[in-house]
């Protein structure tokens, strides 16, 4: 007997013209396709919408996704994130698949805003770099611990305090 499995998982990130930022995070695979939308608004990366598509889902207790993402509107992206989403949408009663698709959708944000700094620019220096970062957090302040770049000890974070 052949067995196959296939998993595609897409997470895509779309600024608006009006400012906001759609988050499509798919998973399609052979036993499950689900698909989840979260609007995001800048700078503070608050969650303002909400919504899930299940069209196949094994998993009997993930039947309440639907409205169990909705929990997700308000919260905002950043430190702490992982204990919310697995509090509000994991657990006995919750669905992990939701889980995973809030914090993948919230690494995608996160990288969103920090790629452009990871880019390699050879045309600025270390001190560029740094205040480029810098700008980065003022402008958006939920970054600020929401990765290894921003931890408190970071040299981009120290830099602000000065």
């Amino acid at each position: 007997m052949i067995l196959d499995f296939m998993r595609n998982k897409i997470v895509e990130v779309e600024p608006l013209s009006d400012g906001t930022m759609n988050v499509l995070w798919k998973l399609k695979d052979s036993l499950m396709e689900v698909e989840v939308i979260l609007r995001v608004k800048p700078p503070d990366l608050e969650i303002i919408e909400a919504e899930a598509n299940l069209r196949r889902m094994p998993h009997q207790k993930c039947s309440v996704a639907r409205e169990l993402i909705k929990k997700t509107t308000g919260i905002r992206i950043g430190a702490g994130i992982r204990k919310i989403a697995d509090g509000m949408l994991g657990g006995p009663e919750g669905c992990k698949v939701m889980t995973q698709a809030v914090l993948e959708s919230a690494n995608a944000i996160i990288l969103h805003f920090t790629r452009p700094t990871l880019k390699p620019n050879d045309y600025a220096d270390a001190d560029g770099k740094l205040e480029g970062a810098r700008a980065m957090v003022r402008a958006n302040p939920r970054m600020a611990g929401s990765c290894i770049i921003f931890a408190e000890d970071s040299p981009v974070i120290q830099g602000m305090n000065k």
